[in-house]
């Protein structure tokens, strides 16, 4: 508490100062609007604004409106007149502007641009925007152009952002890495807090806006995540009055989703709700061969599972914004998600003894005796987080202090039974062995923060910021078999496991623009103090430390729409929960997994360099990259003399990722739209285990090909290919796969409803498929976690109908300094 309670009294002394300091220096005077669509009154983003001079009609200077259709140019006081044009629009003229020397901004209010009705016509190619725009540091995927993903969920999403990958698990990785940050709205959310994969099925795809992706987060981000940070946002309109989305799917195997997205605006209030409601029966195969060489016998045992997880998951999300004046902002929300889980998972044991001459194989195993053990799961998972967020923006363009204040609750019970017997040459001998398992979890966290943002004319800016988070969670994990009619606690495998984590943070930015070159460097300080303890045998592990994180941003604009930038970042990643966990699963008795509480963050330094080019009909973006990590975590599996495995994961390396990424988008006639990322990377592990030393070196092609196809009125067709590379891991190799999804989808009732049929991995090749092999033993499994569904999706849109006109795919560019935004 102490360095909480010093941390905010150097922040406020250091904002005080800056507030005060910069009252006695001349404000400059600034030009300001919003340009407008004259019929629907939507914002025209990235619309180029000039200033021209009344006197002799001179360009003085000009700008760029932003986001939301705002621009500001700073000019000194005189006469002028403004030009603006854009594509699709005719140009327009604003007269008789007079800046005076005592009033430091001028505001315009709405410019209205009517359309040019023979250029709009010719233009007509896509309903939505760009499916992937992007700028050096930071890439947008608007999930609504993505057909595939209707009916699904956050999962699903992610798997189809370039660069991204979801494995079975639910595992998000980027660029190869899973060591990546995952946000949504900009904060740690406790829909991700146990389990992310879990997590994410639980977050209908028809709640979410767009994803972004960091790829090297400056200093005003969370130092969490190595390879970056993926931020999820939720829809929440803009637009006067009711409007909203909703959303009906079924598809095979058994899925079935309703959404419901509604915003109403009406003076000083926006009011915000978003529901979805998920259900799905995912059967789930896969099979472990593995031999243990021995001198005269090889032991071998060839496991096979046939399950079936059936799923429901709820999420609501609602909140308002209230302007409490002219320049404050607060919003409040509430989101609240309770999911239920019922499994049933069987395993069948195949053991045999081969002799050394003998062929060996799962094909050679005798299958009419086997050992069968048979899982019933339930799980129910509720979350309650509450967000509120204030706003506080001063005379100049930019100047601002925000505020945020989240809690959230999270809990998970989790309660198996298990029944093992053995059938012999197809008689079932009765059940041998009776066991049961709970798992209980509950999970705390608050998180506050302060940032302040204060630009110094049109170029140059200072940001400051507090960051802190408190979380606590216990896990009681209690295993029991039922012996001569009583349960009897197995104590090797029940315990009572608490984690308490506090971070506190703080950071500071300078940024600057000279010419065409935008410069940022900043520093993040951040202190962390963790406890961990297992109750019933009074192991405690306290740790503390304190690390320093700069981070530098150089972006050149060059002609032709080109821009180039060079960054540096330091990141950190702390074990996750479930990696700490030593208590991970039982449900197969043989193959153990379990979590590790000694581990130690890895660290990593991050270096980019990235180019941009932008054309009328596509755009091109390619980044090199470099990511050295120490103590980085693997899991490691140990087999035991009896044939039993555990998993768990170990600080054992030194990594160095090179890599190459490609991100195009091509749109060269009206009915087809081409997207797609390449990222190839060299990843080169070096550790030691045991006094023995192993080394992988990693050569990958991830490739995300998009064609979009727009032939048909209002109508569109969409295929994907990806494919993921072999990966190495510690003793062995996760081979690659492919997967191939198919889309279409036809608009009507005036474009107010869509119906969609989405076919993912329509060849059920997304499996996971692992070899390990040493001196002592071999093994290769082959798991596919759930079948992705056939989905058949019918959305309305109420007072929102989709418009077709283009939208170019240009985004600002200008790096993490021009782009901002806080988290």
């Amino acid at each position: 508490m102490k360095y909480l309670l010093t941390s905010i009294l150097i922040l406020n002394f250091f904002i005080s100062g800056f507030a005060q300091g910069t009252a006695l220096e001349s404000e400059p005077n600034f030009i300001t609007g919003i340009v407008m669509d004259e019929n629907t009154k939507e914002p025209l983003e990235f619309t180029p604004v000039s200033v021209y001079s009344s006197e002799d009609s001179t360009l003085i200077t000009g700008g760029i409106t932003d986001e939301n259709g705002i621009f500001s140019i700073e000019v000194k006081p005189g006469k002028f007149y403004l030009l603006i044009e854009f594509i699709s629009y005719h140009p327009k003229y604003v007269s008789n502007i007079e800046v005076l020397q005592s009033v430091q901004l001028l505001n315009l209010g709405n410019i209205l641009m009517s359309s040019n009705a023979t250029t709009l016509q010719s233009v007509v190619i896509t309903g939505e925007k760009s499916e992937t725009t992007f700028s050096l540091d930071k890439r947008v995927f608007n999930v609504g152009k993505d057909l595939s993903n209707r009916g699904g969920t956050a999962q699903d999403i992610l798997d189809n952002v370039p660069s991204v990958t979801v494995d079975l698990e639910g595992n998000v990785s980027l660029r190869g890495s899973e060591n990546v940050k995952i946000l949504i709205d900009g904060k740690p959310s406790g829909l991700l807090n146990s389990s992310s994969g879990n997590g994410l099925k639980a977050i209908s795809a028809s709640m979410i806006d767009r994803v972004e992706v960091i790829t090297n987060p400056s200093a005003r981000y969370e130092a969490e995540g190595m390879s970056g940070i993926i931020n999820i946002v939720l829809k929440k309109d803009k637009k006067a009055g009711i409007n909203g989305s909703f959303e009906v799917s079924g598809g095979y195997p058994e899925n079935y989703g309703v959404g419901a997205n509604v915003n109403y605006r009406k003076g000083r209030s926006n009011f915000f709700v978003n529901y979805g409601l998920n259900y799905n029966a995912n059967p789930t195969t896969g099979y472990i061969y593995q031999e243990i060489f021995g001198k005269d016998e090889i032991p071998a045992t060839y496991t096979v599972r046939n399950s079936r997880r059936n799923s429901l998951s709820n999420s609501f999300r609602g909140g308002m914004d209230f302007s409490i004046s002219e320049t404050q902002t607060i919003t409040g929300s509430v989101l609240y998600k309770y999911a239920t889980n019922n499994n049933n998972l069987p395993i069948r044991y195949y053991d045999y003894v081969f002799s050394k001459d003998e062929p060996r194989g799962r094909f050679e195993i005798p299958t009419h005796s086997y050992t069968e053990r048979v899982e019933n799961e339930s799980e129910t998972s509720p979350t309650l987080e509450y967000n509120i967020d204030y706003t506080k923006r001063f005379n100049t363009e930019g100047h601002e202090l925000k505020a945020a204040f989240k809690y959230s609750k999270d809990g998970e019970l989790d309660q198996s039974s298990y029944n093992e017997g053995f059938i012999n040459n197809g008689i079932n001998e009765g059940v041998s062995l009776i066991q049961r398992a709970e798992n209980d979890e509950d999970y705390h966290d608050i998180i506050g923060t302060i940032d302040y943002i204060h630009p110094f004319g049109k170029d140059k800016k200072f940001e400051a910021g507090f960051r802190s988070q408190i979380r606590n969670i216990s896990n009681d994990y209690l295993v029991e078999n039922f012996v001569n009619g009583q349960w009897d606690k197995l104590e090797d495998y029940s315990n009572q496991f608490r984690y308490n984590e506090d971070v506190y943070a703080m950071y500071a930015i300078y940024g600057a623009k000279w010419k065409k070159l935008s410069y940022q460097g900043g520093l993040r300080a951040e202190y962390t103090d963790v406890k961990t303890e297992l109750v019933e045998t009074q192991e405690k592990n306290p740790r503390s430390y304190f690390d320093l994180f700069p981070s530098g941003h150089l972006n050149y604009e060059l002609p032709g729409q080109n821009q180039i930038q060079i960054s540096y970042s330091r990141r950190i990643w702390r074990p996750r929960f479930w990696f700490l966990n030593p208590f991970f699963t039982f449900s197969d008795n043989r193959n153990i997994s379990r979590g590790n509480p000694n581990l130690r963050p890895e660290l990593t330094d991050s270096y980019e360099a990235g180019h941009i080019k932008y054309w009328t009909n596509g755009n091109i973006g390619t980044n090199i990259y470099w990511r050295h990590s120490t103590d980085v975590m693997r899991f490691v599996t140990i087999l035991n003399p009896d044939g039993t495995s555990i998993s768990q994961p170990l600080n054992l390396a030194v990594s160095d990722n090179t890599g190459l990424e490609f991100l195009f988008m091509y749109n060269p006639v009206k009915w087809f739209k081409l997207d797609g990322s390449v990222n190839l990377f060299k990843n080169i592990i070096e550790g030691k285990y045991e006094a023995s030393t192993w080394a992988s070196i990693l050569l990958v092609g991830l490739e995300n090909w998009v064609p979009d196809l727009l032939s048909g009125k209002n109508a569109e067709f969409q295929a994907r290919f990806n494919y993921r590379a072999p990966v190495d891991v510690p003793l062995g190799r996760r081979k690659g796969m492919y997967i191939v999804d198919f889309a279409m989808s036809k608009d009507f009732l005036n474009n107010n409803a869509t119906i969609t049929l989405a076919a993912r991995d329509v060849f059920n090749s997304r499996r996971h498929n692992m070899e390990l092999f040493s001196d002592e033993y071999y093994r290769i499994s082959d798991t596919q976690w759930r079948r992705s569904p056939i989905v058949l999706t019918f959305n309305y849109r109420l007072h929102n109908a989709k418009e077709r006109k283009r939208q170019d795919s240009w985004d600002g560019g200008g790096g993490d300094f021009e782009q901002g935004g806080q988290m």
